[in-house]
């Protein structure tokens, strides 16, 4: 029987490019209101198992359910609404403005009033006097709260996160952590930063070679012994 608090379900997901399988096989279920972490070497499979979910990549195999709707064969504008990416890409357009570039992911959501919104986002990732500026002109660091401001545009009931640290000063992290625990909302962080993984998380996930190496709730899960049981599940130690 099917978990109804379940409001991701995936299941023997695989995706190979030619001979590899970036992805074997994948069993998971993430319930709403968690806050997943998902760790594992270069290549082991987790941005590609985020950009299954997130609809930018197309698995050879398998499932995906969003809040009960097939994720792959069903998916549409709505199940898009319902889903927040940030990753070290920023999604954004350089010829145009940084006002422009929110103005049209406002019109692919369907936003009402949605000036208004974009003004207050670029306020609160420090960036209201940047609304005119070419993204071009922009460096790293502000293009990533700029795609922090893209993400929180529609106010997504799920947020899949691929190492979104990445540029960021420490007041523009402690914007994205204020943002992450204002709603109860479903996370997937893919990080290399064990410690910051292990800080937020209430689900601790390894993924090694495509597959599932270790999936288990935090329950006070120390620092040295999560590293302990990453070298252990891992195939690069």
């Amino acid at each position: 029987m099917e978990d109804p608090s379940a409001i991701i379900r995936i299941k023997r997901l695989t995706k190979t490019y030619g001979r590899v399988r970036a992805l074997d096989r994948v069993d998971l279920e993430i319930h709403r209101g968690e806050f997943l972490t998902i760790v594992g070497p270069n290549g082991a499979g987790k941005s590609t198992l985020l950009g299954v979910i997130a609809g930018l990549i197309r698995p050879t195999r398998g499932e995906i359910k969003l809040d009960g709707v097939d994720a792959i064969q069903d998916r549409d504008d709505g199940l898009a609404r319902k889903i927040g990416v940030l990753s070290n890409r920023s999604y954004l357009y350089n010829d145009l403005t940084v006002f422009e570039n929110l103005t049209f992911y406002a019109t692919l959501y369907d936003l009402e009033g949605s000036e208004q919104t974009i003004r207050v986002l670029l306020d609160r990732v420090g960036m209201a006097d940047q609304a005119d500026s070419l993204m071009k002109t922009l460096s790293r660091g502000m293009k990533q709260r700029i795609a922090l401001a893209r993400t929180m545009l529609h106010d997504p009931p799920i947020l899949l996160l691929d190492e979104p640290y990445v540029g960021l000063d420490q007041d523009a992290v402690t914007m994205l952590q204020d943002f992450l625990s204002e709603k109860q909302r479903t996370i997937l962080l893919v990080t290399h930063n064990l410690n910051r993984g292990l800080e937020i998380a209430n689900r601790l996930v390894i993924i090694d070679r495509g597959r599932i190496a270790y999936n288990e709730p935090k329950n006070g899960l120390t620092l040295p012994a999560f590293d302990d049981i990453y070298r252990q599940r891992t195939t690069s130690f």
